[in-house]
């Protein structure tokens, strides 16, 4: 009597009463139910980390929130004693965190979310230029290590949120005269914080200190992370090249110190002072070259006063150099 091949052999595991399977169809069905069971731990598993986000999500919009409803009502406090210490642990830290979660930006809330940052840039801007070293915001950038350190986050955060306001200050929003004054204060600031020249409370004795605290916030502008070349650019490409009006009749002013700041800030790390600037200007003239100088019709987009700042030999030299490295790393 010939014995079945193994793969065609019938085997039963529970007993001669049941219908006996292949051993071939036996692999098959336990492989199934383990891809089965494999697939039922990864569905428990996604379902478990949406609900941890969603609430996740939840939870901090709760608080942003909670957190927003008790700065406006710190702001509104007629006895406030404006320190610098005062506005960077009790104002900005709090606003930091609630203006940069979504739900700030959702369609209902950004009448309040416009409020809150023109209120707390405006007091900064009063505070940058007051001549008690106690009340200048940025008397934080000449102070103990520990205190630089916290004013360097702080201003980091508010030039991130200001080229965020200024990409959103676009063709979608242009027309909205709220907006673009919203965008010519945040402007204001971030020239402001990237100037020590501006600062009040300056002496001969922190030059040297404020300097390098200022050099270093250039440095991160510079930096791709920071995102203020692409929101520049996405700014600039909202201007009609073929119009020679300003595009906005009714705040021509505001458009123009927009644009001119907007400007200034990206070229900020050509006019550094370090001795090391040329490692640090690789970085921004990338960006430069890639994000501002490929705009089509760039010259048409901007007012003409701003065009020789743009063609000078110091800032066209160093992004076309680096192109020059990139097309040809040999040299």
């Amino acid at each position: 009597m010939s014995v079945p091949p193994s793969g065609h052999r019938q085997v039963s595991l529970r007993g001669s009463s049941a219908r006996e399977i292949t051993r071939d169809a036996l692999l098959q069905k336990v492989s199934e139910e383990r891809q089965l069971r494999i697939h039922l731990r990864r569905a428990a598993a996604a379902a478990l980390t949406i609900q941890r986000v969603w609430r996740r999500y939840h939870l901090i919009r709760k608080v942003s929130e909670q957190l927003h409803e008790e700065w406006e009502v710190l702001i509104n406090q007629s006895d406030i004693n404006l320190t610098y210490q005062w506005i960077s642990s009790k104002m900005l830290r709090p606003f930091l965190f609630f203006i940069t979660q979504p739900s700030s930006w959702y369609k209902e809330q950004q009448t309040k979310t416009s409020e809150s940052i023109t209120r707390c840039f405006k007091i900064i801007l009063n505070s940058i230029n007051s001549t008690d070293a106690s009340k200048n915001f940025c008397s934080f950038a000449v102070g103990f290590p520990e205190e630089r350190s916290i004013w360097l986050y702080q201003a980091k955060k508010l030039i991130l949120l200001c080229s965020c306001i200024l990409a959103r200050c676009d063709n979608c929003s242009c027309k909205d005269v709220n907006m673009v004054k919203i965008t010519a204060i945040t402007m204001r600031l971030a020239v402001s914080l990237t100037d020590s020249k501006t600062w009040k409370n300056l002496t001969s004795e922190n030059t040297r200190a404020a300097d390098a605290s200022v050099e270093t916030l250039i440095e991160y502008i510079g930096a791709r992370q920071s995102g203020t070349y692409s929101c520049v650019r996405r700014y600039l490409k909202c201007f009609d090249p073929h119009v020679t009006t300003g595009k906005i009749d009714s705040a021509p002013d505001d458009h123009l110190l927009i644009t001119a700041s907007a400007v200034t800030v990206a070229l900020r790390p050509f006019n550094t002072t370090r001795a090391d600037r040329a490692v640090d200007l690789t970085g921004a003239a990338k960006e430069y070259f890639t994000l501002i100088l490929t705009i089509p019709y760039l010259c048409k987009r901007l007012p003409p006063l701003l065009l020789p700042a743009l063609k000078h030999i110091s800032v066209l030299q160093p992004s076309l150099s680096t192109l020059l490295v990139v097309a040809d790393p040999q040299k």
